[in-house]
């Protein structure tokens, strides 16, 4: 072995060593993810050309090939979970393709509707976390879809709140017992706090900034003082830096438009660097 390959593979080896765990599987899943979209852009492009045979035959075969590699492999190595993940992603293709076939996808309602309970003994019999995601990604959308047809005079924004805030919960639950740390549960953060601002453009702005706010202080002090991990404590002081800043820019009326811009990096970089003092000792932010 030359030096030039020493060198390289010393590089190589640092690297890997230095990689976060999780690296992997997010790759994984995001090319799982890739793969999918360009399938569904294949079918989309030649859907006219295609007879409901064949249209029926694509995320079939998909869901049968990814289920064998499945078999295959177990669930206990980052390539069964992709492919458990992929699983998932064919049955929900399998229902788009069988709304357009007989033209029942009028409402997207129904499709999530059918994803969600065709997707959930996958969910259970696989335990794999990211198909819990998806699983919840999709109730989002039948909740949202859903009741936003017919509950004109009632906030459902709060029933998606109150979703997300379970599925939070629940994902705590499961890591602290697990020892694992919190960062899966942003997914269900970022929902409630995004619902939360959408119900609040449209009604009272004044009293959902400070029950978003509030609620954020909480599940950031909640981060640290049970130590959730830095990823979790950096996005609730995310959160709490972009409601402050829309709050110093819609209702304080400052003026001056260079001051805005000053008050608004003191509070990013404050946080910044509270976050990285509270996390610094933490080894494993996974």
């Amino acid at each position: 072995m030359t030096k030039k390959q020493r060198v390289f593979r010393t590089l190589l080896t640092n690297l890997f060593a230095s990689t976060p765990a999780w690296v992997g599987p997010l790759c994984g899943l995001t090319g799982a993810a890739l793969f999918l979209a360009g399938t569904v852009c294949f079918v989309a492009y030649n859907w006219a050309a295609w007879g409901a045979l064949y249209k029926f035959a694509l995320p079939l075969v998909g869901l049968l090939a990814c289920a064998v590699g499945v078999y295959r492999t177990g669930l206990e190595n980052n390539a069964g979970r992709v492919l458990s993940f992929a699983c998932g992603l064919f049955i929900g293709l399998f229902w788009v393709v069988f709304g357009q076939v007989y033209q029942t996808g009028a409402f997207v309602y129904e499709f999530c509707l059918a994803w969600a309970i065709t997707l959930l003994p996958l969910v259970m019999l696989a335990g794999n976390r990211w198909l819990w995601l998806l699983w919840a990604a999709v109730c989002n959308g039948y909740i949202l879809s859903r009741f936003s047809l017919w509950m004109t005079d009632y906030p459902y924004m709060w029933i998606l709140i109150a979703f997300n805030v379970v599925c939070f919960a629940v994902s705590e639950w499961v890591a602290q017992r697990r020892g694992k740390g919190g960062w899966f549960s942003l997914f269900f953060l970022a929902a409630v706090l995004w619902f939360g601002l959408l119900e609040g453009i449209g009604h009272d702005w004044e009293w959902h900034f400070w029950c978003s706010f509030g609620l954020m202080l909480f599940l950031g002090l909640y981060a640290w003082c049970l130590r959730r991990g830095a990823a979790q404590l950096g996005f609730c002081a995310l959160a709490l830096d972009v409601l402050l800043a829309s709050q110093v820019i819609s209702s304080l009326n400052i003026g001056d438009g260079i001051l805005t811009v000053l008050i608004i990096m003191v509070l990013f970089v404050g946080s910044g660097g509270a976050v990285y003092a509270l996390s610094r000792g933490e080894v494993d932010h996974d």
